[in-house]
């Protein structure tokens, strides 16, 4: 899944140095707590962390970030298909909703096994505006929108395997009841 591409191998703390990257469950609390815990009746793996290293950072280095927050749920329904919601930010700052919309593009067109990236900026109430962008990454059509909410970024990632009985409406129909999932989850 795309957040796989925010961290690098957990660690059993944090705290241990000034800038560890990684994943580790309880991270960051604060953001975890925004995210839903359950969707289409399972419930989610949560992950949370930070990313320091430049390599982690990507794209975000270019505009001065030098560290980042973040948590995600993340729920696999088997064959191909998983949802992730996840939620960024940089301490003491607003984080731009564009920033994180950059480091996905960048990922997406520069994939050794991606093609066909297509972004759009459809309307999706009560968000308003979003961005989005699919792409296929080998077998699996992957859809990522992302939107401002405050100083912080959400985003929904949603994978799909693509085989000869895939239905299009079908992804677009999960990408939409994932959207509703984490706009409820942030009022």
């Amino acid at each position: 899944m795309a957040l796989a591409a925010l961290g690098c191998n957990p660690t059993p703390s944090f705290a241990l140095h000034a800038c560890t990257d990684g994943f580790l469950r309880n991270t960051e609390p604060e953001l975890e707590a925004l995210l839903p815990t359950t969707f289409d009746g399972q419930a989610a793996t949560t992950s949370s962390g930070r990313n320091c290293k430049p390599e982690n950072l990507g794209s975000l280095v270019e505009h001065g970030v030098s560290a980042l927050q973040f948590a995600g749920v993340t729920w696999d329904f088997g064959s191909g298909t998983a949802v992730t919601m996840a939620i960024e930010a940089i301490p003491d700052a607003t984080l731009p909703a564009a920033w994180i919309e950059e480091f996905y593009e960048f990922g997406a067109r520069t994939g050794r096994r991606t093609s066909d990236v297509t972004v759009t900026h459809p309307t999706f109430e009560p968000i308003g505006e979003v961005y989005r962008l699919d792409v296929l990454n080998d077998l699996s059509l992957q859809t990522i929108v992302v939107w401002q909410d405050g100083e912080r970024v959400r985003d929904v990632l949603v994978a799909t395997q693509v085989s000869p009985t895939a239905v299009r409406a079908d992804h677009d129909a999960l990408v939409d009841r994932a959207l509703a999932a984490a706009v409820s989850s942030a009022r």
